[in-house]
């Protein structure tokens, strides 16, 4: 049954500190000095830390790590046509994003990461006027009385008044999935 396997021979703390390490009594005599026997888990330890693998996969947890790309910087134009791409469409086909990508000067995955950091960035900000939203609500009227309109909000011809006046969104019309 142990045939495929090699016998492990047990090991003490010497094998693992060396020699050297090792406290002595004064009355002892002292040991000369063994290089580390090549089976020891001293070594073993040693050999694996000291491997140095150049092309090891992602993810496979082996001896080197990658150095992590650097931020992209998109110019004003890329943003621009990136925005004005996500504005009318939150997600893009695959041959979508490819035309886009090549159009800009990008790399396809780029585009996805771009894409998803601005859906994401989206979520948040409807999370955060949903929660505006909520705390005026909990207000009361007579602090609401109170609360100034910013400056754009007093235009001369303000339009229809009204609680159906401003354009509504569902929740359906705001949802976004990732």
């Amino acid at each position: 049954m142990n045939s495929g396997r090699q016998r492990r021979t047990p090991f003490s703390i010497a094998d693992i500190l060396g020699p050297s390490m090792i406290p002595r009594a004064p009355s002892e005599p002292q040991l000369p000095e063994a290089s580390p026997d090549p089976a020891s888990p001293l070594c073993a330890l040693e050999e694996l830390t000291s491997r140095v693998t150049p092309e090891a996969p992602l993810g496979s947890g082996a001896g080197v790590r990658r150095r992590r790309k650097s931020r992209t910087a998109f110019t004003a134009q890329q943003v621009l046509e990136l925005e004005r791409r996500f504005v009318f469409q939150k997600y893009l086909a695959p041959s979508e994003r490819d035309g886009l990508a090549a159009r800009l000067g990008l790399a396809n995955a780029q585009v996805v990461t771009w894409f998803q950091n601005r859906r994401a960035k989206l979520r948040r900000d409807v999370e955060e006027m949903r929660a505006d939203v909520a705390s005026l609500c909990a207000l009361s009227p007579g602090v609401l009385c109170h609360l100034t309109l910013p400056d754009s909000a007093s235009s001369p011809d303000p339009g229809p008044t009204g609680p159906d006046s401003e354009p509504h969104l569902s929740d359906e019309e705001i949802q976004v999935e990732d």
